[in-house]
């Protein structure tokens, strides 16, 4: 074998492994940026009823940036002028945390006294969250101090579970 042909072969095994390399990378890359989907429940204006807004969180749905961004998307309201939010434009999300499947979630004060149908608000916070993520239990509390009460409600010390539903009957989804 002459030195020619010894460079020749050098050549294509570093072109091949660079382009290997370069795949890995852009893998790597492309699974970790990856856009998730998620289901927003709004209020349906013109049906009276509850219809579901997709939307793109450009995080990974494992991620506890991937919860922020569904909370705070969902307190902006919905894109579709067709669709509305209980909660007030003023809403906004303090802080949260996720432990094991227990979400806490801390607000500010406007988050729940401005906002026009509390048991509706809930219902569709619930809900939106449940079909996004696994979650048991949904603590709320504002500036710091969880509530035991929230209007007529009832008790939420205990948390929101799977089966809560404060309306008194399962809410209807216009898909």
């Amino acid at each position: 074998m002459n030195m020619k042909d010894t460079t020749k072969r050098n050549s294509v095994y570093l072109s091949g492994s660079l382009l290997i390399i370069l795949m890995v990378v852009v893998i790597l890359v492309d699974s970790l940026s990856h856009d998730s989907y998620a289901k927003f429940i709004f209020i349906n204006k013109k049906k009276n009823s509850f219809s579901i807004e997709n939307r793109n969180i450009p995080v990974s749905k494992n991620s506890i940036e991937y919860f922020n961004y569904l909370v705070d998307d969902f307190l902006l309201g919905a894109v579709s002028p067709d669709l509305k939010s209980p909660f007030s434009k003023s809403a906004k999300r303090e802080n949260s945390l996720v432990e094991k499947n227990n979400i806490y979630l801390d607000f500010n004060t406007s988050a729940f006294n401005d906002c026009e149908n509390i048991l509706t608000g809930l219902n569709i916070l619930n809900r939106t969250i449940r079909i996004n993520r696994n979650v048991d239990t949904i603590f709320l509390s504002a500036e710091g101090k969880f509530y035991k009460y929230i209007g007529n409600c009832g008790s939420l010390i205990d948390g929101i579970d799977r089966h809560s539903v404060f309306t008194g009957n399962n809410i209807y989804i216009d898909n």
